[in-house]
């Protein structure tokens, strides 16, 4: 009997705890609240971080802007400029119209207005298409005769390296004469035309040993 006892009690002991429907609504209801609370929160912070960097924003616009007086300047400047051109528009009508009165009198006393001669200035000249044509034949015949003279069939120009080949040639010691390495070449013609270069050198003793 006291065995039976002792499972019974065993087995109250192992069944979980019997929460009440209200505790439990509380506690749910309180977790929503918090949510909702927090969400809250967040938003206001946003709203709070969004004005202060507008006002930041408007305050930096205000220190760029110009001073009144100085827009005010600038609003009275163009208005004065815009008279002054008005008046001499007025001032060259006058003037370039002459009037009725002023026509008699010149007729009475028989002098008549000056005209302006209308002359090119100084730095232009008139010349004619046909003297421009003759001036650059002349000119292209002047450079071309000085080409055929400095660079034609008949010049005896050449380089170094076919002078030297044929002053060895026809020399009294015939041999390779030196040549002029390019930069484009191989690394063996480099060589071969260092230790040529070398040899002739050597032969014509053009330096002392």
């Amino acid at each position: 009997m006291s065995e039976l006892t002792l499972q019974f009690e065993s087995s109250d002991d192992e069944l979980p705890e019997e929460v009440a429907f209200d505790a439990s609504k509380s506690v749910a209801l309180k977790s929503v609240k918090d949510a909702l609370d927090a969400a809250k929160r967040e938003k206001n912070l946003l709203k709070e971080k969004r004005r202060k960097k507008q006002q930041l924003f408007q305050e930096q616009k205000k220190r760029k802007l110009l001073p009144q007086e100085l827009l005010e300047e600038f609003d009275t400047k163009p208005q004065k400029q815009t008279d002054l051109s008005a008046n001499k528009g007025i001032y060259k009508k006058v003037s370039t119209k002459p009037s009725h009165n002023n026509k008699v009198k010149e007729q009475e006393t028989g002098t008549m207005p000056k005209k302006t001669p209308k002359s090119l200035p100084v730095s232009y000249r008139v010349m004619r298409i046909k003297d421009e044509s003759a001036a650059k034949t002349l000119q292209q015949r002047a450079t071309d005769f000085v080409q055929s003279r400095l660079y034609g069939p008949g010049t005896k120009r050449t380089t170094n390296a076919e002078l030297l080949s044929l002053k060895k040639k026809r020399g009294a010691s015939q041999g390779a004469a030196v040549e002029f390495a390019n930069k484009k070449l191989g690394a063996c013609k480099k060589a071969r035309i260092k230790r040529s270069n070398k040899r002739f050198i050597r032969q014509q003793k053009l330096i002392p040993f």
